[in-house]
């Protein structure tokens, strides 16, 4: 019996005051790796509009250069957002512009023919794109503000900008609400 009093070890209470401390640092991992989680997640959607974007931007790269030009310059493109001041109203393209296009050849629909065959399903099959279970839309901006001079090259150049953001607003996590990315179309004597 002797020997049995000479042991030393734990206490209940011990092992108890351990068990929560341990559950304590448990908890603040678990907050740690839940936000790190949500920091990935929104990374990787910003990435994927990120890749929408510049796909957007070299199909319109590849699209009848003078067309293009011809209709961001028109009355018949697409208001973005009208303007007030003497910069005139911010045009582009978006999925709605020629969606309602089937063989009339007014207004914004005369510009199907910048397209390959006039065919618009490829268009708004980039303009409409569905990723991971995401529906996005793409805007395409032309921004006649960066233009250059013809003697600095603006003829040869037209600038414009895809902007992606999710159909449903917050689907694509905290954070990611919407990517644009920059380019120019090149006219044909320089591609």
């Amino acid at each position: 019996m002797g020997r049995f009093k000479k042991e030393e070890g734990f206490t209940l209470i011990e092992v108890l005051a351990a068990l929560l401390i341990l559950s304590i640092a448990a908890l603040a991992f678990t907050a740690y790796f839940s936000s790190a989680l949500t920091f990935a997640k929104t990374n990787q959607n910003k990435t994927i509009m990120s890749n929408l974007a510049r796909n957007a931007l070299v199909y319109m790269q590849k699209q009848d250069f003078k067309r293009l030009d011809e209709y961001f310059k028109s009355g018949s493109a697409t208001v973005l957002e009208a303007s007030t001041s003497s910069s005139g109203n911010r045009v582009g393209i978006t999925p709605e512009t020629f969606k309602t296009c089937s063989t009339a050849i007014s207004g914004t629909c005369a510009y199907r023919d910048m397209f390959p065959s006039g065919n618009l399903q490829p268009i708004l099959a980039v303009l409409e794109p569905q990723v991971n279970g995401i529906a996005y839309r793409i805007v395409i901006e032309y921004q006649k503000n960066l233009n250059r001079t013809a003697a600095d090259g603006g003829a040869l150049l037209l600038p414009i900008s895809a902007t992606v953001t999710p159909v449903e607003t917050g689907r694509s996590g905290p954070g990611a609400d919407s990517v644009t990315v920059e380019g120019y179309v090149n006219a044909k004597s320089i591609r």
